[in-house]
């Protein structure tokens, strides 16, 4: 996910996506990366996107599938660093916070055998 998050309806925006994950972690791919880089993310869109990471943070319980969380943010913008340290310390899959430039893209992801989310 990236971009802009400030939906007028947020609940209503994300329910696809978290009605579509709810549906993965019955039948997870045995490795998921999810990256995340919003370059602004309202209060009611944090609620949404932590109900669906805490969500992907019951995977590892289904026989030994791997989480992985890329949190991107830009390299002086300390809400979002902020934010990720947040999300981090309430998760127990691996939740990387990582800086990039102003304006800079995230990396492309690399080819995998798992989904990406």
């Amino acid at each position: 996910m990236s971009g802009r998050s400030i939906p007028q309806n947020a609940k209503q925006l994300y329910k696809i996506c978290f009605d579509w994950v709810e549906q993965y972690v019955q039948t997870p791919a045995r490795d998921t990366k999810v990256d995340l880089y919003f370059e602004y993310i309202d209060t009611s869109s944090i609620r949404c996107v932590v109900d669906i990471l805490t969500k992907l943070d019951r995977i590892p319980e289904y026989g030994g599938c791997r989480v992985e969380i890329n949190w991107y943010y830009e390299k002086d913008d300390e809400d979002s660093f902020d934010l990720g340290t947040y999300m981090q310390a309430h998760l127990k899959v691996p939740f990387n916070i990582i800086a990039i430039d102003e304006g800079g893209d995230i990396p492309a992801p690399l080819p995998t055998t798992g989904s990406t989310l």
